[in-house]
């Protein structure tokens, strides 16, 4: 599993609200964000740059992040919503969620794979079906992505849900047990098994005959 990285980010507190303020912000290198948390939401703002390069270092909604809010000290959040202007792609507004220790938490695990198949080396196709897993899980548990080492997966191999190594607290909310990597048989090698079963059914009639 890959473990979260620290993110860090200033928050300036924000008395007033509304479009004006809002797009007085943006004007001066600011972003509006709101803090949930409790049934109560926190109006602050970020500096874009900073929330820019947090965002394209690859945080996801299970990635903790550490906000530094003035005059409240430190709080664990995650991203619960980035809204973007569509025509220039701009952050607009963000929402973090307040992390409770302990308390659990519905969020979306990236699934990676690490390692070349062992299968795909001898003709078969690796796929990859499962990207993303929607858990429930408390805070301290959580992590940015699952990595699958699928070095062992020969033709016809396959890792479901239920074999992956997770946390004890993680509740994975997926109905059955689906597959999440495999080593399929390709077209070729089909045609190949075919091809060799044949003539081995061939060289069994022809020693009959004999």
């Amino acid at each position: 599993m890959s473990q979260n990285t620290t993110h860090k980010i200033a928050v300036k507190k924000r008395t007033e609200t509304g479009k004006n303020e809002n797009n007085r912000l943006r004007a001066s290198g600011m972003i509006p964000v709101n803090i949930i948390g409790g049934g109560v939401a926190t109006s602050g703002s970020v500096n874009e740059k900073e929330l820019e390069r947090m965002v394209h270092s690859g945080i996801r909604q299970s990635t903790l992040i550490e906000l530094d809010v003035e005059g409240q000290g430190q709080q664990k959040v995650f991203v619960k919503e980035i809204q973007r202007f569509p025509e220039i792609d701009r952050i607009r507004h963000v929402d973090f969620y307040k992390v409770v220790p302990g308390q659990k938490i519905v969020t979306k695990i990236g699934i990676e794979t690490t390692g070349i198949a062992k299968g795909s080396k001898t003709g078969g196709q690796f796929e990859h079906i499962i990207h993303e897993l929607r858990v429930k899980t408390i805070p301290e548990d959580l992590v940015e992505n699952l990595t699958i080492d699928v070095t062992d997966l020969d033709v016809g191999d396959a890792i479901k849900i239920s074999q992956l190594k997770v946390p004890a607290s993680w509740e994975i909310l997926i109905n059955g047990d689906p597959i999440v990597t495999s080593v399929n048989k390709t077209k070729a090698l089909l045609a190949a098994e075919r091809a060799e079963a044949k003539g081995a059914g061939d060289d069994k009639a022809k020693k009959g005959k004999k």
